[in-house]
């Protein structure tokens, strides 16, 4: 059976996402759309019955007002309070039953304090009833429906009964027609109210969660700076304590990881670059030992045979001639010590052991210098030099070493000189640094030579005799230097000659 995968599994779309408040709009959303559902539904299809609970309750208070009333100087007030603020009709009979008050009367006056005793209304203000219907009874009060036969049309009432301590009936009539908008109206007002209130606290709900998911919103963007690798964006403070101490966690986890991935970015650069110098160390170890290798064969050849030459002489009492032999072998081992203390010297430059010290000096006064040194050398070869270096142009660097680079050069300029047999320092600025030539006239180097021309033990004339003491390193030693002051350096064939050159950096504030 095939092993499943896990590495090779399709990974599940992830379904869309909302924030918070996008999901808080779509549940206030529903909520409005069912609500409005559900009171649209209940407006339209509750029953009748449901109509009169609100007008029965205002008539049951209403015969409460009647009954506390009763008995006082007050009463005939309270019952045309009632009648205004309640919209209603009011009918006392007497514990005869006499008709013995009506609001429909318009010389209704005060009734007395024992009402049984008022005098009879006409008839005619009676309301007339033709039927009744739903009679509900609640202890010594009860409601129902009546008809009232006004000719062409039947008006239906409501008409909430009761009795008082001396036997007289009240009764409070409302029109069913007028109870029923009433309730409507009361029922819209509600639901206007209830929505009203209902949008108002969606409304401060939404303020207050845009507080709190602005803050979210503002983490996740952090986050995921985090997460790339970017810790410059911090958390600002809210007003809510929770989110302030959650957003100086996140500050504080990015503030140690950058410090912690700086540190180690710093590690893996020294380390780098460790890496490389030990990687040059051992290349130029290899290069050592190669070159010193090959270099000593001849030498060594040389010394093993004079060496026994002079042995031999010795042995048969020519001095003189082992004496020679000595002296050539001195000056073997001499150039012996000279090789190797100019690949020790080039193996210090490029290993990164050796930190330049840098400080101003005249260039011009430095080629003066080895002008000055070699003017024997020069009058003997029948050179002719020239110094056309501005005295204005101050370089910067470890002028010892520099020094070097200026005696490979010339070095190098007496040694392949010909022609006219000149030779010519000059420099120019080139923005923060000067570009110093040296020029002599002579054969062209070979293309195929221009690049190899810096390697140790390279040398493009093969015809030079071993007793120039020339080994091919002078110009690996330029290499070296001008890397350590990481700046250029090269050769060109021009007109005439051959002029190298070698950067040197402009002067600083010391």
């Amino acid at each position: 059976m095939r092993k499943k995968n896990n590495a090779s599994e399709k990974v599940k779309p992830i379904r869309r996402q909302k924030t918070i408040t996008a999901r808080l709009l779509s549940s206030i959303a529903l909520i409005f759309f069912i609500a409005v559902s559900v009171i649209t539904l209940a407006y339209n299809a509750l029953p009748e019955w449901v109509y009169y609970l609100n007008p029965a309750t205002r008539l049951y208070f209403a015969a409460d007002e009647i009954a506390n009333a009763y008995g006082t100087d007050y009463f005939t007030d309270t019952l045309r309070d009632i009648e205004k603020g309640y919209d209603s009709n009011i009918e006392i009979y007497a514990a005869d039953d006499r008709f013995i008050y009506s609001t429909l009367d318009p010389d209704r006056m005060s009734l007395p304090l024992k009402i049984s005793s008022a005098n009879t209304v006409d008839s005619k203000y009676k309301l007339t009833y033709s039927t009744s219907q739903g009679a509900v009874s609640t202890g010594d009060r009860g409601f129902l429906i009546k008809t009232y036969d006004g000719g062409n049309i039947d008006v239906d009432f409501l008409v909430c009964y009761f009795h008082l301590p001396e036997g007289e009936r009240i009764e409070v009539c409302m029109q069913v027609s007028q109870v029923i908008s009433t309730t409507k109206i009361d029922f819209i007002v509600a639901f206007g109210f209830f929505m009203s209130s209902l949008s108002i606290g969606f409304f401060i709900l939404i303020l207050y969660l845009r507080k709190f998911s602005k803050p979210i919103d503002n983490m996740c963007e952090i986050t995921g700076r985090m997460a790339k690798l970017d810790f410059s964006k911090k958390c600002p403070p809210t007003k809510l304590i929770e989110m302030t101490q959650l957003s100086q966690s996140i500050n504080t986890l990015s503030d140690a990881l950058d410090e912690a991935l700086s540190d180690l970015s710093e590690k893996n650069a020294k380390l780098l670059k460790d890496i490389e110098n030990e990687r040059t160390i051992d290349n130029l170890r290899q290069t050592f030992i190669s070159g010193i290798s090959h270099e000593l064969k001849t030498p060594i050849a040389i010394i093993q045979g004079y060496a026994e030459g002079a042995k031999m002489f010795y042995e048969a009492g020519n001095g003189k001639a082992a004496s020679e032999y000595c002296d050539v072998i001195s000056d073997e081992t001499v150039r012996m010590n000279n090789m190797i203390m100019r690949l020790l010297e080039i193996t210090k430059y490029s290993s990164g052991a050796y930190e330049p010290v840098r400080e101003n000096f005249s260039i011009r006064d430095m080629v003066r210098d080895w002008y000055e040194k070699n003017s024997a050398l020069f009058e003997e070869k029948g050179i002719t030099s020239e110094n056309d270096i501005n005295p204005e142009y101050i370089g910067n660097g470890d002028s010892i070493i520099l020094y070097s680079v200026i005696n490979n050069y010339l070095s190098n300029a007496v040694s392949h000189i010909g022609g006219d047999r000149k030779i010519l320092c000059r420099a120019e600025v080139l923005g923060d640094r000067y570009r110093v030539y040296v020029f002599n006239t002579g054969e062209h180097i070979e293309e195929k030579h221009i690049d190899k021309i810096w390697d140790s033990f390279y040398r493009a004339d093969k015809a030079l005799s071993r007793s120039q003491g020339r080994f091919g390193l002078g110009l690996a030693i330029v290499a070296s230097i001008q890397k350590l002051h990481n700046q250029d350096y090269g050769v060109r064939n021009v007109p005439g000659g051959v002029e190298f050159w070698f950067d040197i950096k402009k002067s600083v504030l010391l």
